[in-house]
């Protein structure tokens, strides 16, 4: 899944997990699930770049309300890629 939106004057794209799952280490999904109790079902992530950032989403809904809540993870692009 690839798409490309604009929000608020910034453009953001989605990028699919698997392009990135790779760079993150799977401890981050059991931490945030432990604290949070939420479940993370790795095929309902939502991944979006934009400002030199990766921010990985719970699923679709917590994307779509931007719900700090379900924000697992936020990584400067450059530090996950090593641009």
């Amino acid at each position: 899944m690839l798409s490309h939106y604009e929000i608020a004057g910034g453009d953001r794209l989605i990028i699919a997990f698997d392009e990135i799952r790779h760079l993150i280490p799977s401890y981050i999904f059991n931490e945030y699930g432990q604290l949070t109790g939420n479940y993370v079902h790795y095929s309902q992530i939502v991944c979006e770049s934009g400002d030199g950032r990766i921010k990985i989403w719970l699923d679709q809904e917590a994307f779509d309300e931007k719900d700090p809540d379900r924000l697992i993870c936020d990584y400067a692009e450059s530090d996950l890629r090593g641009y």
